[in-house]
């Protein structure tokens, strides 16, 4: 019944308001159609915008473990610390002994062995306690001694010496470079020495001599570290030269002697370098094989390494430069 009053309703029976009507429902429709359009348009912009976001974030991380390599703990600033770059060839300045014969050496006297002291011959036990301190003094002297090293100063060396042995041997270790000089004494040039203690290896030995004498024989090897730029080493041993010494020191007793000839003087001798530059040691002057200029690194001639750096083998019958 109520649907049939609304058909008869007086105004859906007028054809102008009827129009009317229909014109305003067509508008709201499309009103509403718009709207809701819209809507859906903002959601699909948004929808955009997140996917664009994630797209970059993936191309940023690609490009960061592109630039990173295998994780955030190789890059400077984060997780350990950045090695320092080797030196050419695998020198380490830090472990300048490594690779080399004296990689296991002590530092210093530490590596020359010294016997407990004996009575030999005329002397007691604590004189040739007293002989081996005074020779390994002499020693420190000439192949430790920050005067020898440093300043190609003898002085040290010569207090140690008797009267008369002192007064033979003055000119030599007191005056300008010279091959002689330097077989008492090791001399560095331009080409300095790391900031490490050389190491050594060896030992000491007391025989008795003539009436009044003890003969002390030191066997023992010298290694030196030089410092050096990049370009100029590729191995351990273009920069750690060894001085290898067969040294007897005699210690006499005034009476028999006379006072001038009582205490520490030098007997017979020899000496062999290696791993050094030729040049350089032909003034007596100790350097790294680097520093050779008139030959390459490599053309030392070949001998027995045993017999080069080893205090218990016999010197080497040939040198090592031409």
């Amino acid at each position: 019944m109520e649907d049939r009053r609304m058909e008869t309703h007086p105004d859906l029976m007028d054809p102008d308001w009827r129009k009317h009507a229909e014109v305003d429902a067509w508008l709201g429709a499309k009103k509403d159609m718009r709207k809701r359009t819209e809507r859906r348009g903002f959601r699909v912009s948004r929808g955009l915008v997140l996917v664009l976001a994630l797209i970059a974030l993936v191309a940023a991380a690609v490009v960061v473990h592109q630039v990173r390599g295998s994780g955030v703990n190789d890059v400077p600033g984060f997780g350990q610390p950045p090695k320092a770059a080797p030196l050419s060839g695998g020198v380490d300045l830090n472990r300048p002994y490594d690779r080399t014969p004296a990689a296991n050496w002590a530092e210093g006297l530490a590596g020359i062995t010294v016997p407990p002291g004996q009575a030999i011959g005329g002397f007691t036990a604590k004189e040739v306690d007293a002989a081996y301190r005074t020779v390994t003094e002499a020693i420190t002297a000439a192949r430790l001694g920050s005067r020898a090293l440093q300043n190609h100063d003898g002085s040290e060396l010569l207090a140690l010496l008797t009267p008369n042995e002192r007064v033979r041997l003055e000119p030599t270790l007191t005056n300008a470079l010279t091959v002689e000089k330097g077989k008492y004494l090791t001399l560095i040039g331009p080409n300095r020495l790391l900031q490490v203690r050389p190491r050594m290896t060896g030992s000491l030995a007391a025989k008795p001599g003539d009436e009044g004498e003890l003969i002390v024989h030191a066997s023992y090897t010298t290694a030196y570290a030089f410092d050096a730029l990049p370009s100029e080493a590729r191995r351990p041993a273009d920069i750690v030269p060894f001085v290898r010494d067969e040294q007897d020191y005699v210690i006499r007793k005034a009476p028999p002697f006379e006072k001038a000839d009582a205490g520490l003087s030098f007997g017979e001798g020899a000496g062999y370098h290696s791993n050094m530059a030729c040049d350089a040691i032909k003034t007596g002057i100790l350097a790294p094989q680097y520093a050779d200029k008139s030959k390459p690194v490599d053309g030392a001639i070949a001998v027995d390494e045993a017999d080069t750096y080893d205090p218990t083998k016999p010197l080497p019958s040939t040198g090592n430069c031409e």
